[in-house]
């Protein structure tokens, strides 16, 4: 995805993206109506719903293939977590990682071990 055709996704249609990018490809409606449709109590036609959007804004693609529709992905999950991050850290944070771990640093939600994490990725990194 080029950078000046990035589009956030709203939380529904990120969830969808989330789970084609988990499976393996093709994806159909019926798998995914198991693996998160049911989860969020979604009927066919709201996945369904989503499913068109998410290919009207070129996040995945479908063939027909007999009575089933296939989806691809054609965004990659990396590539959209990385310019999603990024313009996350720009507009809440104005770029600074410092700031950004900063409010993390009180939310008392992370534990010891989130931080151990951080601090082992930082050393492996320099």
């Amino acid at each position: 995805m080029e950078m000046d055709a990035f589009k956030k996704l709203p939380e529904s249609e990120f969830d969808v993206m989330c789970a084609i990018w988990e499976l393996p490809v093709p994806v159909t409606t019926p798998v995914l109506m198991k693996v998160i449709g049911n989860e969020k109590g979604w009927r066919a036609p709201t996945l369904i719903s989503f499913l068109v959007r998410l290919e009207e804004r070129g996040f995945i693609r479908s063939e027909k293939n007999g009575k089933e529709r296939h989806y691809y992905p054609v965004v990659e999950k990396k590539p959209y977590m990385t310019e999603f991050t990024r313009r996350f850290l720009r507009q809440y944070h104005s770029d600074s990682i410092t700031s950004f771990l900063d409010s993390l640093a009180g939310d008392e939600s992370l534990s010891s071990e989130h931080f151990d994490e951080l601090l082992s990725w930082l050393q492996a990194r320099v």
